[in-house]
Formats: C-alpha cells, sequence, structure tokens
C-alpha cells in the first residue's frame, strides 16, 4: 500500500490537517478517524487541509475531500498537482449533486 503520512496543527484560530502521500481507500478510513477526533476541538476554528504534498488520490480519497469540503474545509494547494486534486474534488461534488437531483 502507497504511503500516506499526516500531520495535525492545532493552532488557537485554524485545524490544519496536512497530508503527504498517496491518499487511497486503505488509508483514508485512518484519516477520517484522526480528523473526526481532532475535530471535536474544532470550535469557531476554521478548518484548512493541506494537500500540496499529496502525491495521489484514489476516489475514496476524493470522496473523503469531497466531505470535508463540503464541512467547509478550505484547502491549500499551491502546486500544480494539488490544484488538480482541488479540482477534482469540485468536479466530484458537481456530480454527486446531479445524481441527487440538486
Amino acid at each position: 500500500m502507497a504511503r500516506l503520512v499526516y500531520y495535525l496543527h492545532d493552532d488557537p484560530s485554524t485545524f490544519r490537517l496536512e497530508l503527504a502521500g498517496a491518499l487511497l481507500a486503505g488509508n483514508a478510513a485512518e484519516v477520517e478517524r484522526v480528523w473526526r477526533t481532532g475535530s471535536s476541538t474544532l470550535g469557531t476554528r476554521a478548518f484548512v487541509v493541506d494537500v500540496d504534498r499529496l502525491t495521489s488520490v484514489d476516489d475514496t480519497g476524493r470522496r473523503l475531500l469531497g466531505r470535508w469540503k463540503q464541512l467547509g474545509a478550505t484547502f491549500i494547494a499551491e502546486s500544480a498537482e494539488a490544484r488538480l486534486i482541488v479540482e477534482s474534488i469540485a468536479d466530484c461534488a458537481g456530480i454527486a449533486r446531479k445524481a441527487a437531483g440538486y
């Protein structure tokens, strides 16, 4: 399985989750559990997901990122690859809404 490393940055105004490596079906559930635990203390702080160091994302990883986007997450994506990942989340969200009749 491809390796994913994640870092939690818990600041007074921001809860930031930094992802590096491959966000795939085999590790997305673990990252979601970590996020759920951390989000219990989110309060009014901004939720930021740094995807700049992701190397690949499969459909399961995209769905997780899409759920976070629906919950109001802001994404850091400075590299061209990271911007493509964020754009693919927007595409998936649009398709999901269309399929649901929105």
